[in-house]
Protein backbone atom coordinates (compact mmCIF):
# COMPACT_ATOMS: atom_id res chain seq x y z
CA UNK A 1 0.00 0.00 0.00
CA UNK A 2 1.34 3.31 -0.52
CA UNK A 3 0.98 4.26 2.65
CA UNK A 4 3.63 1.52 3.53
CA UNK A 5 5.87 3.60 1.06
CA UNK A 6 9.66 4.71 2.45
CA UNK A 7 10.39 6.41 -0.82
CA UNK A 8 14.29 7.68 -1.41
CA UNK A 9 15.89 10.48 -2.98
CA UNK A 10 19.43 10.78 -4.65
CA UNK A 11 20.66 13.78 -6.90
CA UNK A 12 22.55 13.06 -9.51
CA UNK A 13 25.06 15.39 -10.65
CA UNK A 14 27.00 15.19 -14.01
CA UNK A 15 30.26 17.34 -13.29
CA UNK A 16 28.67 20.29 -11.51
CA UNK A 17 25.76 20.23 -12.98
CA UNK A 18 22.29 19.10 -11.05
CA UNK A 19 20.39 17.02 -14.02
CA UNK A 20 18.24 14.81 -11.67
CA UNK A 21 17.28 12.66 -9.34
CA UNK A 22 17.52 8.79 -8.84
CA UNK A 23 14.08 8.22 -6.66
CA UNK A 24 12.99 4.48 -5.31
CA UNK A 25 10.21 3.12 -3.31
CA UNK A 26 8.63 -0.34 -2.92
CA UNK A 27 11.61 -1.81 -4.94
CA UNK A 28 10.44 0.63 -8.07
CA UNK A 29 13.50 2.75 -9.12
CA UNK A 30 12.91 6.07 -11.71
CA UNK A 31 15.25 9.29 -12.90
CA UNK A 32 13.88 12.57 -12.97
CA UNK A 33 15.33 14.99 -14.69
CA UNK A 34 15.22 18.67 -13.90
CA UNK A 35 13.88 20.98 -15.52
CA UNK A 36 16.83 23.12 -17.32
CA UNK A 37 18.17 19.53 -18.26
CA UNK A 38 15.77 18.60 -19.68
CA UNK A 39 15.34 22.23 -21.43
CA UNK A 40 18.45 22.64 -22.67
CA UNK A 41 19.04 21.47 -25.91
CA UNK A 42 22.64 21.39 -25.97
CA UNK A 43 23.06 19.51 -22.59
CA UNK A 44 25.79 17.67 -22.01
CA UNK A 45 25.24 13.54 -22.35
CA UNK A 46 24.56 11.91 -19.14
CA UNK A 47 24.01 8.57 -21.06
CA UNK A 48 23.06 7.71 -24.61
CA UNK A 49 19.86 5.62 -23.00
CA UNK A 50 18.69 9.05 -22.14
CA UNK A 51 19.85 11.81 -24.35
CA UNK A 52 20.75 11.40 -28.03
CA UNK A 53 23.06 14.00 -29.45
CA UNK A 54 21.44 16.15 -32.68
CA UNK A 55 18.17 15.01 -31.91
CA UNK A 56 16.54 17.48 -28.82
CA UNK A 57 13.03 16.14 -29.86
CA UNK A 58 13.68 12.32 -29.12
CA UNK A 59 15.74 13.42 -26.02
CA UNK A 60 12.74 14.87 -24.82
CA UNK A 61 10.57 12.38 -25.63
CA UNK A 62 12.61 10.08 -23.60
CA UNK A 63 13.24 12.46 -20.30
CA UNK A 64 9.59 13.29 -20.33
CA UNK A 65 8.37 9.76 -20.55
CA UNK A 66 8.28 8.50 -16.67
CA UNK A 67 7.81 4.78 -18.08
CA UNK A 68 10.73 5.07 -20.91
CA UNK A 69 12.97 1.93 -20.34
CA UNK A 70 15.74 3.40 -19.89
CA UNK A 71 14.37 5.46 -17.18
CA UNK A 72 12.21 3.12 -15.04
CA UNK A 73 12.75 -0.18 -13.68
CA UNK A 74 11.35 -2.49 -10.66
CA UNK A 75 12.52 -5.52 -8.60
CA UNK A 76 15.12 -3.48 -6.81
CA UNK A 77 16.88 -3.28 -10.28
CA UNK A 78 18.00 0.43 -11.21
CA UNK A 79 17.67 1.32 -15.05
CA UNK A 80 20.13 0.00 -16.72
CA UNK A 81 22.57 3.33 -16.85
CA UNK A 82 22.92 3.17 -12.95
CA UNK A 83 23.00 -0.24 -12.78
CA UNK A 84 26.34 -0.20 -15.23
CA UNK A 85 27.74 1.55 -12.35
CA UNK A 86 27.56 -0.86 -9.88
CA UNK A 87 30.86 -3.53 -8.97
CA UNK A 88 30.13 -7.29 -8.99
CA UNK A 89 31.32 -10.13 -6.38
CA UNK A 90 33.79 -9.43 -3.44
CA UNK A 91 33.89 -5.17 -4.56
CA UNK A 92 29.73 -4.93 -4.13
CA UNK A 93 30.63 -6.86 -0.46
CA UNK A 94 33.29 -4.52 0.38
CA UNK A 95 30.77 -1.64 -0.31
CA UNK A 96 27.84 -3.28 1.34
CA UNK A 97 29.79 -3.45 4.58
CA UNK A 98 30.10 0.08 4.87
CA UNK A 99 26.62 0.80 5.08
CA UNK A 100 24.98 1.10 8.81
CA UNK A 101 21.26 0.50 7.56
CA UNK A 102 20.12 -2.62 6.05
CA UNK A 103 18.29 -1.13 3.64
CA UNK A 104 20.90 0.50 2.06
CA UNK A 105 22.61 -2.26 1.02
CA UNK A 106 20.55 -2.90 -2.10
CA UNK A 107 21.31 -1.09 -5.45
CA UNK A 108 19.88 2.13 -4.61
CA UNK A 109 22.11 2.30 -1.07
CA UNK A 110 24.76 0.75 -3.14
CA UNK A 111 25.01 3.69 -5.59
CA UNK A 112 25.23 5.74 -3.06
CA UNK A 113 28.08 4.23 -0.81
CA UNK A 114 30.22 5.14 -3.68
CA UNK A 115 28.12 8.16 -5.02
CA UNK A 116 31.48 10.63 -4.76
CA UNK A 117 33.98 8.14 -6.96
CA UNK A 118 31.76 6.68 -9.87
CA UNK A 119 32.94 5.59 -13.57
CA UNK A 120 32.91 8.55 -15.72
CA UNK A 121 32.14 12.14 -14.15
CA UNK A 122 28.96 11.35 -12.13
CA UNK A 123 27.97 12.19 -8.34
CA UNK A 124 25.59 10.54 -6.90
CA UNK A 125 24.87 12.21 -2.99
CA UNK A 126 21.81 12.38 -0.87
CA UNK A 127 19.20 14.23 -1.62
CA UNK A 128 18.65 17.83 -0.43
CA UNK A 129 14.84 17.48 0.37
CA UNK A 130 14.02 20.78 0.77
CA UNK A 131 14.84 21.49 -2.84
CA UNK A 132 12.82 18.48 -4.03
CA UNK A 133 10.55 19.77 -7.00
CA UNK A 134 6.96 19.03 -7.56
CA UNK A 135 7.73 17.35 -10.39
CA UNK A 136 10.08 15.47 -8.59
CA UNK A 137 7.79 14.38 -6.35
CA UNK A 138 5.21 13.18 -8.41
CA UNK A 139 6.93 11.48 -11.57
CA UNK A 140 9.56 9.98 -8.92
CA UNK A 141 7.82 6.90 -6.89
CA UNK A 142 5.31 8.92 -4.41
CA UNK A 143 2.15 9.73 -7.08
CA UNK A 144 2.17 12.99 -5.86
CA UNK A 145 1.22 11.94 -2.35
CA UNK A 146 2.12 13.99 0.29
CA UNK A 147 1.73 11.60 3.42
CA UNK A 148 5.14 9.82 2.03
CA UNK A 149 7.90 10.02 4.24
CA UNK A 150 10.88 10.59 2.42
CA UNK A 151 14.52 9.91 3.07
CA UNK A 152 17.55 9.17 1.75
CA UNK A 153 20.12 6.77 1.92
CA UNK A 154 23.57 6.95 3.78
CA UNK A 155 26.20 9.46 2.14
CA UNK A 156 29.32 7.97 0.85
CA UNK A 157 31.66 6.54 2.56
CA UNK A 158 35.25 7.55 2.57
CA UNK A 159 37.68 6.27 0.31
CA UNK A 160 34.65 4.25 -1.30
CA UNK A 161 34.90 3.93 -5.13
CA UNK A 162 32.48 2.09 -7.48
CA UNK A 163 34.52 -0.43 -10.29
CA UNK A 164 32.44 -2.61 -12.72
CA UNK A 165 33.26 -6.28 -12.96
CA UNK A 166 33.89 -9.51 -10.98
CA UNK A 167 37.74 -9.40 -10.56
CA UNK A 168 38.92 -7.80 -7.36
CA UNK A 169 40.57 -4.54 -7.81
CA UNK A 170 40.92 -1.25 -5.79
CA UNK A 171 40.54 2.02 -6.74
CA UNK A 172 43.38 3.68 -5.75
CA UNK A 173 45.49 7.56 -5.70
CA UNK A 174 48.57 8.11 -7.23
CA UNK A 175 49.03 10.69 -4.17
CA UNK A 176 51.61 9.36 -2.81
CA UNK A 177 52.29 8.79 1.02
CA UNK A 178 55.68 7.70 1.21
CA UNK A 179 55.78 6.34 -1.98
CA UNK A 180 53.31 3.74 -1.43
CA UNK A 181 49.50 4.02 -3.47
CA UNK A 182 46.39 4.54 -0.94
CA UNK A 183 42.60 4.75 -0.87
CA UNK A 184 41.80 8.36 -2.10
CA UNK A 185 40.72 10.67 0.74
CA UNK A 186 37.25 12.29 1.37
CA UNK A 187 36.93 14.04 -1.46
CA UNK A 188 39.50 12.73 -4.05
CA UNK A 189 39.13 10.85 -6.68
CA UNK A 190 41.10 8.00 -7.46
CA UNK A 191 43.58 7.75 -10.35
CA UNK A 192 44.21 3.81 -10.61
CA UNK A 193 42.53 0.99 -11.00
CA UNK A 194 44.40 -2.00 -8.58
CA UNK A 195 43.77 -5.25 -10.13
CA UNK A 196 45.10 -7.44 -7.52
CA UNK A 197 45.85 -11.25 -7.95
CA UNK A 198 44.88 -14.60 -6.28
CA UNK A 199 46.17 -15.45 -2.68
CA UNK A 200 49.46 -16.16 -3.05
CA UNK A 201 49.09 -15.93 -7.27
CA UNK A 202 49.74 -13.42 -9.51
CA UNK A 203 49.80 -15.56 -12.81
CA UNK A 204 46.70 -13.52 -14.26
CA UNK A 205 48.41 -10.50 -13.17
CA UNK A 206 50.98 -11.44 -15.95
CA UNK A 207 48.37 -12.80 -18.38
CA UNK A 208 46.69 -9.54 -18.91
CA UNK A 209 49.93 -7.20 -18.87
CA UNK A 210 51.00 -9.27 -21.65
CA UNK A 211 47.98 -9.27 -23.46
CA UNK A 212 47.41 -5.62 -23.41
CA UNK A 213 51.22 -5.11 -24.62
CA UNK A 214 50.65 -7.56 -27.40
CA UNK A 215 47.58 -5.78 -27.87
CA UNK A 216 49.13 -2.34 -28.07
CA UNK A 217 51.61 -3.76 -30.39
CA UNK A 218 49.24 -4.74 -32.90
CA UNK A 219 47.71 -1.27 -32.65
CA UNK A 220 45.02 -1.48 -30.26
CA UNK A 221 45.16 1.98 -28.01
CA UNK A 222 44.89 0.86 -24.38
CA UNK A 223 44.79 2.06 -21.18
CA UNK A 224 48.38 2.74 -19.64
CA UNK A 225 49.51 -0.09 -17.44
CA UNK A 226 52.49 -1.38 -15.36
CA UNK A 227 52.31 -4.46 -12.64
CA UNK A 228 53.64 -3.09 -9.27
CA UNK A 229 54.37 -5.19 -6.40
CA UNK A 230 51.58 -5.38 -3.51
CA UNK A 231 53.88 -3.57 -1.12
CA UNK A 232 53.51 -0.34 -3.15
CA UNK A 233 50.00 -0.01 -1.60
CA UNK A 234 49.85 0.84 1.63
CA UNK A 235 47.72 -1.68 3.12
CA UNK A 236 49.35 -4.07 4.98
CA UNK A 237 46.74 -6.67 6.02
CA UNK A 238 45.95 -7.11 2.29
CA UNK A 239 49.41 -7.75 1.25
CA UNK A 240 50.15 -10.35 4.10
CA UNK A 241 47.08 -11.93 2.99
CA UNK A 242 47.99 -12.22 -0.67
CA UNK A 243 51.27 -12.32 -0.77
CA UNK A 244 54.16 -9.95 -0.22
CA UNK A 245 56.26 -10.58 -3.08
CA UNK A 246 52.79 -10.96 -5.47
CA UNK A 247 52.32 -8.57 -8.00
CA UNK A 248 49.22 -6.21 -9.18
CA UNK A 249 48.51 -4.51 -11.96
CA UNK A 250 48.57 -0.77 -11.99
CA UNK A 251 45.88 0.92 -14.98
CA UNK A 252 45.75 4.24 -15.31
CA UNK A 253 42.24 5.58 -15.31
CA UNK A 254 41.08 7.28 -18.51
CA UNK A 255 37.83 9.04 -16.87
CA UNK A 256 40.50 10.83 -14.56
CA UNK A 257 42.62 13.87 -15.75
CA UNK A 258 44.33 16.32 -13.40
CA UNK A 259 41.48 18.91 -14.40
CA UNK A 260 39.11 16.25 -12.76
CA UNK A 261 36.51 13.73 -14.52
CA UNK A 262 35.99 12.93 -17.72
CA UNK A 263 32.44 11.57 -18.55
CA UNK A 264 32.31 7.48 -19.77
CA UNK A 265 29.76 5.11 -19.95
CA UNK A 266 30.25 1.12 -21.79
CA UNK A 267 28.52 0.09 -24.35
CA UNK A 268 25.66 -1.52 -22.26
CA UNK A 269 24.49 1.70 -20.21
CA UNK A 270 24.66 3.31 -23.73
CA UNK A 271 22.41 0.47 -25.63
CA UNK A 272 20.05 0.30 -21.95
CA UNK A 273 21.25 -2.88 -21.66
CA UNK A 274 21.41 -4.69 -18.13
CA UNK A 275 24.87 -5.53 -17.33
CA UNK A 276 23.72 -9.57 -16.95
CA UNK A 277 22.95 -8.78 -21.09
CA UNK A 278 27.02 -8.40 -21.37
CA UNK A 279 27.67 -10.89 -23.64
CA UNK A 280 25.52 -9.55 -26.77
CA UNK A 281 24.55 -11.29 -29.83
CA UNK A 282 26.67 -9.54 -33.26
CA UNK A 283 23.38 -7.53 -33.12
CA UNK A 284 24.44 -5.34 -30.27
CA UNK A 285 27.48 -5.24 -31.63
CA UNK A 286 26.37 -3.92 -34.66
CA UNK A 287 24.45 -0.71 -32.78
CA UNK A 288 27.01 0.14 -31.37
CA UNK A 289 29.13 0.41 -34.88
CA UNK A 290 26.10 2.37 -35.98
CA UNK A 291 26.63 4.96 -33.03
CA UNK A 292 30.32 5.00 -33.70
CA UNK A 293 29.63 5.65 -37.32
CA UNK A 294 27.14 8.41 -36.64
CA UNK A 295 28.54 10.29 -33.91
CA UNK A 296 32.15 9.95 -32.90
CA UNK A 297 34.65 12.66 -32.60
CA UNK A 298 36.95 10.18 -34.75
CA UNK A 299 35.33 8.89 -37.19
CA UNK A 300 36.36 5.95 -38.95
CA UNK A 301 39.93 5.80 -36.71
CA UNK A 302 37.33 4.43 -34.23
CA UNK A 303 35.27 2.16 -36.88
CA UNK A 304 38.98 0.52 -37.58
CA UNK A 305 39.99 0.72 -33.72
CA UNK A 306 36.86 -1.46 -33.40
CA UNK A 307 37.53 -3.84 -35.39
CA UNK A 308 41.46 -4.11 -34.57
CA UNK A 309 40.37 -4.80 -31.07
CA UNK A 310 38.02 -7.31 -32.22
CA UNK A 311 40.68 -9.42 -34.14
CA UNK A 312 43.34 -9.00 -31.50
CA UNK A 313 40.88 -10.41 -28.67
CA UNK A 314 40.76 -13.83 -31.39
CA UNK A 315 44.26 -13.89 -31.62
CA UNK A 316 44.74 -13.45 -28.28
CA UNK A 317 42.19 -15.67 -26.84
CA UNK A 318 40.16 -13.20 -24.79
CA UNK A 319 36.66 -14.76 -25.01
CA UNK A 320 35.51 -12.27 -22.53
CA UNK A 321 35.40 -8.85 -24.71
CA UNK A 322 31.88 -8.50 -23.80
CA UNK A 323 29.95 -4.85 -24.23
CA UNK A 324 30.95 -3.54 -20.80
CA UNK A 325 35.03 -4.05 -22.00
CA UNK A 326 33.73 -1.86 -24.55
CA UNK A 327 33.69 2.11 -23.53
CA UNK A 328 32.97 5.31 -25.00
CA UNK A 329 34.50 9.20 -23.43
CA UNK A 330 32.75 12.42 -23.88
CA UNK A 331 36.20 14.60 -23.92
CA UNK A 332 33.87 17.03 -24.97
CA UNK A 333 30.93 16.46 -22.96
CA UNK A 334 28.54 15.60 -25.99
CA UNK A 335 29.36 13.36 -28.41
CA UNK A 336 31.43 10.13 -27.77
CA UNK A 337 34.61 8.42 -28.96
CA UNK A 338 35.66 4.83 -28.26
CA UNK A 339 37.97 4.94 -24.96
CA UNK A 340 41.16 3.57 -24.91
CA UNK A 341 40.94 -0.50 -24.30
CA UNK A 342 41.05 -2.64 -20.78
CA UNK A 343 40.77 -5.85 -19.40
CA UNK A 344 42.69 -7.67 -22.31
CA UNK A 345 43.54 -11.35 -21.03
CA UNK A 346 43.69 -14.25 -22.65
CA UNK A 347 41.11 -16.33 -21.48
CA UNK A 348 41.43 -19.55 -23.50
CA UNK A 349 45.07 -20.09 -21.28
CA UNK A 350 43.46 -19.87 -17.58
CA UNK A 351 43.40 -22.76 -15.03
CA UNK A 352 40.00 -24.55 -15.68
CA UNK A 353 39.18 -22.50 -18.98
CA UNK A 354 37.15 -26.02 -20.15
CA UNK A 355 34.87 -25.04 -17.12
CA UNK A 356 33.78 -21.54 -18.49
CA UNK A 357 31.04 -22.63 -20.56
CA UNK A 358 30.05 -18.72 -22.12
CA UNK A 359 33.61 -18.42 -22.48
CA UNK A 360 33.96 -21.72 -24.28
CA UNK A 361 31.27 -21.09 -26.82
CA UNK A 362 32.38 -17.88 -27.44
CA UNK A 363 36.18 -19.17 -27.87
CA UNK A 364 34.78 -21.76 -30.32
CA UNK A 365 33.28 -19.40 -32.19
CA UNK A 366 36.29 -16.67 -32.47
CA UNK A 367 38.57 -19.83 -33.96
CA UNK A 368 35.71 -20.10 -36.70
CA UNK A 369 36.23 -16.42 -37.63
CA UNK A 370 37.46 -15.42 -41.40
CA UNK A 371 37.80 -11.79 -42.85
CA UNK A 372 34.24 -12.44 -44.12
CA UNK A 373 32.65 -12.17 -40.57
CA UNK A 374 33.86 -8.84 -40.08
CA UNK A 375 32.86 -7.72 -43.41
CA UNK A 376 29.90 -8.95 -42.76
CA UNK A 377 29.62 -7.02 -39.57
CA UNK A 378 30.84 -4.18 -40.76
CA UNK A 379 28.34 -4.16 -43.84
CA UNK A 380 25.48 -5.08 -41.48
CA UNK A 381 25.88 -1.91 -39.70
CA UNK A 382 26.27 0.34 -43.13
CA UNK A 383 30.39 0.15 -42.89
CA UNK A 384 32.09 -0.39 -45.94
CA UNK A 385 33.28 -3.90 -45.74
CA UNK A 386 36.72 -2.50 -47.03
CA UNK A 387 37.18 -0.55 -44.22
CA UNK A 388 36.83 -3.72 -41.91
CA UNK A 389 39.37 -5.99 -44.01
CA UNK A 390 41.93 -3.07 -43.83
CA UNK A 391 41.86 -2.83 -40.34
CA UNK A 392 41.79 -7.07 -39.62
CA UNK A 393 45.02 -7.39 -42.20
CA UNK A 394 46.92 -4.60 -40.83
CA UNK A 395 46.34 -6.11 -37.56
CA UNK A 396 47.57 -9.62 -38.20
CA UNK A 397 50.31 -8.78 -40.36
CA UNK A 398 51.14 -6.77 -37.18
CA UNK A 399 50.70 -9.28 -34.80
CA UNK A 400 52.15 -12.01 -36.92
CA UNK A 401 55.32 -9.92 -37.18
CA UNK A 402 55.23 -8.61 -33.69
CA UNK A 403 54.24 -10.92 -31.58
CA UNK A 404 56.84 -14.15 -31.57
CA UNK A 405 59.47 -11.89 -30.65
CA UNK A 406 57.59 -9.66 -27.57
CA UNK A 407 56.45 -13.26 -26.23
CA UNK A 408 60.30 -13.81 -25.31
CA UNK A 409 60.75 -10.46 -23.25
CA UNK A 410 57.45 -10.15 -22.00
CA UNK A 411 56.88 -12.08 -18.17
CA UNK A 412 53.61 -14.03 -20.03
CA UNK A 413 52.86 -17.57 -17.46
CA UNK A 414 53.72 -20.36 -20.29
CA UNK A 415 50.53 -21.53 -20.72
CA UNK A 416 49.52 -17.73 -22.06
CA UNK A 417 53.07 -18.01 -24.44
CA UNK A 418 51.96 -21.44 -25.86
CA UNK A 419 48.07 -20.42 -26.33
CA UNK A 420 48.78 -17.27 -28.07
CA UNK A 421 51.80 -18.85 -30.44
CA UNK A 422 49.24 -21.76 -31.26
CA UNK A 423 46.38 -19.26 -32.68
CA UNK A 424 49.22 -17.36 -34.74
CA UNK A 425 49.51 -20.68 -36.29
CA UNK A 426 46.11 -22.09 -36.71
CA UNK A 427 43.26 -19.80 -36.32
CA UNK A 428 41.82 -18.80 -39.84
CA UNK A 429 41.85 -15.42 -39.04
CA UNK A 430 45.46 -15.37 -38.40
CA UNK A 431 46.36 -16.03 -42.24
CA UNK A 432 43.89 -13.54 -43.31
Amino acid sequence: MAEELSPRYLEVWLRDLHVGWLCEAGRTTRFVATDLYIADARRPTLSMSLTMPGSDALTREILQNPFDPALYRERGELPAYFAGLLPEGDLRKRLAATRKDVRDTDDFGLLAAAGLDLPGAIRVVPANLDKLTANARATGVTGGSDNLEIGVPEQAAEGAASLSGMQDKLALSTAYKGGRFNLPVKGKLSDIIAKLPSRQDDAQIFNEYTAMQLAKLAGVHIAPCATRLLTDIDMPDLVQALGEDKHFLAVDRFDRTPDGAVHVEDACQLLTLMPVKKYADPRHFVALLKILDRLSVRGVEDIRQFFIRQTVNTLLGNSDAHLKNFSVIYHNGVLPELSPAYDIVCVSALPGFAGFATNVAIDASQQRQTLQTYKDIAMQAGISGRIAAAAVKDTVELARNLWPEALRSLPAPMAVDAEIRRRLQTLPLAQA
